[in-house]
């Protein structure tokens, strides 16, 4: 029996994304199905090496720069991330190129006889399967793939990677991974494998130890960025960032990066850190490719400059420690410069904790809101906002939202979009 069409299929099925996160059972997350599912199609995430990338922020910089040093070396490379406003199947690509809508439908083909309608599969599943497909059939020779949501229980958690890496731990979906740093470290160290090595970006002292701890369970050996590697900032400016890192005692690296903001620097050196580690289990890449890769590596909506006027600054920060990120980054290159902002956030985002590091740095606010479902409307974000002392405007359309911000924007003022990955794309997109 031939395949149905993809997309239709997909739009079938429970989309946990849109869903409200604190009405979800535990029993939505679980890696039985789809390891089974993968088993009957092969194994095919066990065709090419990879690097299985979990945290709360700085995933898809990691990844990007994964990727673009694996790309340099000469690897065929396969990427995974998420989310994106056009949907998760925009974030499987291969040497930079979003997978076709021919390709996938290829791929499900390939999947479809081993579907069992019973099982109650959900839209994510089903685009991890195809993502791991896809890179076979590509003929990938390394993939990156980053972490949905979590870590322990997340589709991508199949993967036996070469590599594990956990970037900066925040709080963020509490509603299913925890109130607490320790309890949401724990998803994020379920990515961890028995024997197979973890980097880790510098953790708050509650999430490093619950990594630490389930690292000497699993056997697996563990480099913590900043005891074992040092990084120092050499030169900063708007075209990148110039750094050099070294293990503790050994000699410096000096490396340029595309990718503007201090936190930049971190995972920096936690990609380095876990492509050296890469390269000393049996996948071979150079210091001159890792530094090819590195100074060409982009991934936008990360503090991306639109230089203009008035000059806009897009950044998909959505939790209390990428705002810190953000405003330090705003305070490092556009120290005095006043600040109009359309924000808009998810609706289980914590709006108190993104706002206080912004908000000495906004003048005038501007509510929006994305398409995707979990956005909380402008008018109610609105409301919150004045509940919280911030007055703003509402524009439910981004595109609309931020011509109104640049033309309220004084002189010498800059925009900044912020708050949503989804929001930053629909930007982009507009």
């Amino acid at each position: 029996m031939p395949a149905p069409d993809l997309h239709a299929y997909l739009a079938s099925l429970p989309n946990l994304a849109t869903r409200n996160q604190n009405s979800l059972p535990a029993s939505e997350f679980t890696l039985e199905r789809i390891a089974a599912l993968l088993a009957a199609a092969g194994n095919p995430q066990q065709a090419y090496a990879s690097l299985h990338v979990a945290g709360t922020n700085g995933k898809g910089s990691v990844c990007a720069l994964c990727a673009a040093a694996l790309q340099a070396a000469g690897y065929r490379v396969g990427r995974f991330t998420s989310p994106h406003i056009q949907g998760d199947l925009h974030g499987i690509v291969v040497d930079g190129q979003p997978a076709s809508a021919s390709q996938l439908q290829a791929a499900f083909e390939e999947l479809y006889p081993y579907l069992d309608t019973a099982q109650g599969w959900t839209h994510f599943e089903i685009v991890v399967a195809l993502m791991f497909i896809h890179f076979a059939r590509m003929g990938v020779n390394a993939a990156v793939v980053e972490v949905g949501l979590g870590g322990r229980d997340d589709a991508t958690n199949v993967l036996l990677p070469n590599i594990s890496i956990i970037t900066p731990i925040d709080y963020d979906h509490t509603a299913i991974l925890g109130n607490t740093l320790a309890e949401i470290a724990a998803h994020k160290a379920g990515i961890i494998k028995p024997g197979v090595p973890v980097v880790s970006a510098p953790q708050p002292a509650e999430a490093a130890a619950v990594i630490a701890a389930a690292a000497t369970a699993q056997g697996a050996p563990l480099t913590q960025v900043g005891q074992a590697w040092e990084v120092e900032p050499l030169q900063a400016s708007l075209g990148g960032q110039r750094l050099r890192v070294r293990r503790t005692g050994g000699d410096w690296h000096e490396l340029d990066i595309g990718l503007l903001g201090k936190h930049q620097l971190y995972n920096a050196a936690t990609t380095y850190a876990a492509l050296q580690t890469l390269n000393e289990r049996g996948v071979p890449i150079g210091a001159e490719a890792i530094a090819a890769g590195f100074a060409a590596a982009r991934w936008p909506g990360r503090f991306e400059v639109l230089l203009g006027t008035p000059t806009t600054i897009l950044d998909g920060a959505h939790s209390p420690a990428a705002a810190r990120a953000l405003r330090a980054a705003l305070d490092a290159y556009f120290p005095d410069q006043p600040v109009v902002l359309v924000l808009g956030v998810s609706a289980d985002k914590d709006l108190p904790g993104l706002l206080q590091p912004l908000l000495p740095r906004v003048q005038r606010v501007i509510a929006t809101q994305s398409q995707q479902q979990r956005a909380m409307p402008a008018a109610q974000l609105t409301e919150q906002l004045g509940a919280l002392g911030v007055q703003a405007a509402a524009e439910p359309q981004p595109v609309a939202a931020l011509a109104a911000a640049r033309a309220a924007c004084p002189p010498g003022g800059l925009v900044l979009v912020a708050g949503s990955v989804f929001l930053v794309d629909e930007v982009h997109e507009g």
